[in-house]
């Protein structure tokens, strides 16, 4: 009877540290619209990885000036950024221009430029600071973009 009772109480005890561990929520890491400045490539874009063989689109954000410019993987961009400090994680892409210039493979510029017009909020990828990449999201929670900080 005893033994029983013993393998009871372990049973009870494991069960709580599994139901602790599994419980634990994510701390977020502190990431805010100055972080954003600097230049980062896509590396994702709607839930495709870039392989690297073709140039990858670049944006380069300049969060003083609310400025956006980059490279779309053929034309270059430019365009303005729209956020609120008191709307954390909320930003839009705004007048967004590239140059014509005709290359023999558009499609990634295509996606990159079409995912871009849609994107509504972003957030730091990873739980340590500093962030090495951040997602894009469209108005509907799909992810549109990943960025990597160069």
């Amino acid at each position: 009877m005893k033994m029983k009772r013993n393998i009871s109480y372990i049973c009870l005890l494991l069960m709580g540290i599994v139901l602790s561990v599994g419980c634990k929520s994510k701390k977020a890491v502190a990431f805010s619209f100055p972080d954003l400045d600097g230049e980062w490539e896509v590396v994702e874009i709607n839930g495709y990885r870039l392989d690297g063989e073709k140039p990858c689109p670049t944006l380069v954000f300049d969060m003083l000036r609310r400025g956006l410019s980059g490279n779309a993987g053929c034309n270059r961009l430019m365009g303005k950024i729209e956020f609120r400090e008191k709307h954390e994680n909320i930003i839009r892409f705004l007048q967004v221009a590239t140059t014509r210039m005709a290359c023999p493979d558009m499609d990634v510029e295509r996606e990159f430029l079409a995912a871009l017009e849609r994107v509504v909020r972003f957030e730091p990828i990873g739980e340590t600071a500093p962030v090495k990449e951040i997602a894009m999201f469209g108005p509907s929670g799909d992810k549109l973009l990943v960025l990597s900080q160069r």
